[in-house]
């Protein structure tokens, strides 16, 4: 999920030679915004540019380091914003703050507010009765704020990698990062040149400012460079760490100010220098990745990239160098970028959360509805509410010609959300045959593998028989509990704030260790209930993002070793050692295979992984036999919060275990093996003898998150995990 920034009006805010302001008058002025300056048909087309990359990367893919178009919407930011106001300077010998936030409330919050309310009422109809709804209420009254990216920041998302169902506001964080900024941007250019203008002529005191910017944006690249190595997932949506990014844009517009003529000088150059940073910006796309310090310094290449383009433009002709960005169509896509920027996220969140996994009628109606609503949200929001003005309202009543305008308009715009609707009735609506479903009953009978590996945890009739009828249901069944409240039952559940323990009392108490991931962690209800309190007191050792695994993991995106965990494993294993315990559960998430520092993949990864797991259990069972119970990760499920939606079946929530998960439990059964010690292989508990697992039973929820066991069912699980340990402390 990586989204841009978008700003208003091609209007480089600068003096312009003869030759630009005779292709201005030619041009329609439809992105001109106030100020003075030259039309800049080029930066129109790089917008569009960088909307594409965007929308590319989320729709299929490709290219992978599409989210670049952020950097190169906030380098053409930078640029037009601080000419206007450098330019709004000279003239007036100030700034006039209410004029500027006016114009910028005009360009933004009509189709901002437009996009919100939509988005928030498609969440209510799309996801009934789920938490994402109630999220998305939440994100969005953030986003209204300009604060989207404080809060995503704080809930800890993770822009690259995240468990969290994709918000449908999400991209509104790149708003937030520019309003946040130009809250600061004009009061210290206001301040630098009337202070200094006061005491110094005019050109001095330009090149203060121009010192000033480029000393902020050499630090704000420092700090971005600081927190990509610490805290990547903050540093994407921080606004400081972002700065330098508007600043380079910014340290263009002065230097053309402060040097007038210096860029006219390139003369011929112009043109393959545009040439050249159209390539650099579309080269980032395909070399920058998550994994590269992003955004900083890996975003260097699309910012530079973006700075040259501009400055190729600047008071010399590029001679049809540029006819890529400066074609009809890469500049009508510019005009539209900022409603396609808004439109677009939610739109494939949407169609891709309601519709089946795999359809190829996912692309064409992301795009024609996409294009449709955009086109339809720039003509009739957007440029109508810009162009508003109290002291001339008729702006919003056009004439005959603007009329028959209009009217193209919305047929083209209308006519593209109805194809897409159209093609919506003709997608398929899954089936229980389509998940695997096999005759009534199948699931109550043992298969083979069951039969012959005592390893397999066997499920009790109750089990079996609902599975099979969650596999064969037609409808969802009222959940309980509601999965709007599941999130808040994760939240309370018993150790996930950190080490904890329960239970004993009795004379012939027991000592019980839980070690593990968060995985480990959603095991404690189960492991409350096998284990009765009288006679068994638990330790929760477990930590979250730490498997039990000795293996060096990472932490979010980019790849940063988790150190904190490294320390954990010595920690945990001392402190269970010096317990003494009767019983060791060991418990991990699968993830933890593509998590490895060493970036070991495939059958490597494996390997290391079962290394790492009988490190763990030799380091526990010093000299003794000690009881050590390893315990697999429940197979993931499609999240409820996403599958449940107004569209879809509950075989649309039914999943066959992967593969990794088979590798992964197959690594931890031959650790438990070398090292004699006990491996449950729960599977049967959560899915038919087909491998077919449902994401609920019953009425209850299975997972929290399509990974995480649900308390409730967890708790349920007490008996078939207390036959388990039964057989293992016997």
């Amino acid at each position: 999920m990586r989204l841009a920034a978008f700003d208003g009006g091609a209007m480089s805010g600068l003096p312009a030679t003869q030759n630009h302001r005779e292709t201005a008058g030619r041009r329609r002025r439809r992105s001109v915004s106030d100020g003075t300056g030259s039309f800049r048909p080029d930066i129109e087309g790089l917008r569009a540019v960088a909307v594409l990359l965007v929308v590319l990367d989320h729709l299929v893919g490709w290219p992978s380091g599409g989210f670049v178009g952020v950097d190169v919407f906030f380098v053409i930011s930078g640029f037009l914003i601080t000419g206007l106001l450098v330019s709004e300077t000279a003239r007036k010998g100030r700034i006039s703050f209410r004029g500027f936030y006016a114009r910028r409330a005009r360009r933004i919050l009509p189709a901002a507010l437009t996009v919100l309310l939509a988005v928030t009422v498609a969440a209510r109809l799309a996801y009934p009765g789920t938490a994402r709804a109630k999220e998305t209420e939440i994100d969005a009254l953030w986003a209204l704020g300009f604060g989207a990216n404080v809060h995503f920041s704080r809930i800890g998302t993770d822009y690259f990698e995240t468990n969290r169902a994709p918000s449908l506001v999400q991209h509104f964080w790149s708003l937030a990062v520019e309003e946040q900024f130009y809250l600061i941007w004009p009061v210290v250019i206001l301040v630098v040149l009337t202070l200094l203008g006061r005491l110094l002529p005019q050109r001095r005191a330009l090149l203060a400012l121009l010192a000033v910017v480029g000393t902020a944006t050499v630090l704000s690249f420092a700090l971005g460079v600081h927190e990509t190595a610490t805290s990547p997932a903050t540093a994407y949506f921080s606004t400081p760490v972002r700065a330098w990014e508007l600043g380079v844009g910014a340290l263009v517009a002065l230097a053309s100010t402060c040097f007038p003529g210096l860029f006219a000088r390139l003369g011929s150059a112009g043109g393959p220098l545009s040439l050249l940073g159209l390539a650099g910006v579309l080269a980032g796309a395909f070399v920058v990745s998550s994994a590269s310090g992003f955004p900083a310094p890996g975003a260097a290449l699309p910012v530079l990239a973006a700075a040259i383009v501009i400055i190729a433009g600047i008071g010399a002709p590029t001679a049809g160098w540029d006819i890529l960005l400066t074609n009809p169509v890469s500049r009508y896509l510019g005009r539209i970028s900022y409603s396609l920027y808004l439109i677009h996220w939610p739109v494939l969140v949407l169609v891709g959360s309601l519709m089946p996994t795999g359809s190829w009628l996912r692309y064409p109606i992301s795009i024609l509805a996409t294009m449709g609503l955009s086109m339809a949200s720039y003509h009739f929001v957007e440029t109508p509410f810009r162009k508003f003005s109290f002291r001339r309202p008729s702006i919003l009543m056009p004439g005959p010609e603007q009329r028959r305008t209009l009217a193209t308009q919305f047929v083209a715009s209308f006519s593209m959300v109805a194809i897409a609707f159209a093609m919506w009735t003709f997608v398929p609506t899954r089936t229980p045959k389509d998940v695997g479903s096999a005759s009534a009953g199948s699931t109550s009978q043992t298969s083979p593998e069951a039969a012959t590996d005592s390893s397999v945890a066997q499920p009790s009739i109750r089990f079996a028989n609902d599975i099979d009828d969650a596999l064969n249901a037609d409808n969802f069944p009222t959940f309980n509990p509601p999965l709007d409240q599941l999130a808040a039952a994760w939240a309370g559940l018993r150790c996930r704030a950190g080490d904890c323990s329960f239970g004993g009392g009795g004379a012939d108490t027991k000592t019980a260790v839980v070690i593990g991931d968060s995985y480990a962690l959603a095991w404690i209800p189960t492991i409350e209930a096998a284990l009765p309190s009288a006679h068994w007191k638990v330790y929760g050792l477990a930590s979250q993002d730490c498997p039990a695994a000795y293996v060096s993991v990472i932490s979010g995106r980019p790849a940063v070793p988790n150190a904190a965990c490294d320390q954990r494993h010595q920690f945990t294993i001392d402190k269970a050692n010096s317990l003494d315990p009767d019983l060791v559960i060991l418990g991990s998430s699968i993830r933890s295979v593509d998590r490895l520092v060493s970036k070991a993949k495939d059958g490597a990864a494996i390997a290391e992984y079962q290394a790492g797991m009988v490190k763990t259990i030799k380091m526990l069972n010093p000299g003794k036999q000690r009881r050590i119970l390893t315990i697999t990760a429940p197979p993931t499920v499609p999240d409820l919060q996403s599958c449940v939606t107004v569209r879809s079946v509950p075989a649309d929530c039914v999943s066959q275990i992967s593969p990794t998960w088979r590798a992964v439990a197959n690594a931890e059964k031959e650790a438990a093996a070398a090292t004699h010690t006990s491996f449950i292989d729960t599977r049967r508990w959560f899915c038919s003898v087909h491998d077919y697992c449902p994401s609920f039973i019953g009425a209850t929820p299975l997972r929290v998150d399509g990974s995480h066991l649900t308390p409730t069912f967890a708790k349920s699980l007490g008996p078939e995990l207390a036959g388990v340990i039964e057989d293992v402390v016997k």
